[in-house]
């Protein structure tokens, strides 16, 4: 049974921010909006990610909840961002597919392994918060720059899909070694 109660914390606030942002950053890219627009919202999402993880562990501010909507406000955002830019860029469309099928598998996988915790929830993984990273970084330059060459744009993409490839298969490994030591405990 999943236990995890609500902390106002900085961090928990920024997330629930990150979250906030995401129609304005759809609604902004989507309509004849200045460019510059939801890339400043991305970058601003992309630094309250940052933060909101320096501040917890700096000031202790580290809650479950927060390590649950941490990661919610990623994927939420990935998966928005990613579909918009598929809007314009017809052929990200199997990375829109990459970004759903990962962020649903490990959404199950992390429920699940919650329960097998008793609601303890684990904290993301260095492979995943520099997938996070890059994902920003490559999504602000498409939206900035739309009309960067076909070769830089699939390198950047493909980039990206490697690094969600395997950033997948860190997690997915991490949660058997996980169900495994849950299930030590159990014996």
């Amino acid at each position: 049974m999943i236990k995890i109660k609500w902390e106002w914390t900085i961090p928990n606030a920024l997330s629930l921010f990150r979250i906030a942002l995401i129609p304005a950053m759809a609604a902004s890219y989507l309509t004849d909006c200045d460019l510059w627009i939801p890339a400043l919202l991305l970058v601003l999402s992309g630094l309250t990610d940052l933060f909101d993880g320096v501040i917890a562990r700096r000031f202790n501010q580290i809650s479950e909840i927060g390590k649950l909507l941490d990661p919610l406000a990623d994927k939420l955002t990935q998966v928005t961002v990613v579909v918009c830019l598929a809007v314009n860029y017809p052929p990200l469309w199997w990375l829109v597919a990459i970004v759903f099928v990962k962020e649903l598998l490990q959404a199950i996988g992390g429920f699940l392994l919650i329960n097998k915790l008793d609601g303890e929830v684990t904290a993301a993984k260095w492979f995943g918060k520099v997938t996070t990273a890059l994902f920003y970084v490559v999504m602000v330059a498409l939206v900035v720059f739309p009309n960067m060459s076909d070769a830089l744009q699939w390198s950047m993409i493909g980039g990206v899909a490697i690094c969600m490839i395997c950033t997948f298969f860190g997690y997915l490994r991490t949660y058997f070694s996980l169900r495994k030591n849950a299930k030590k405990r159990e014996d």
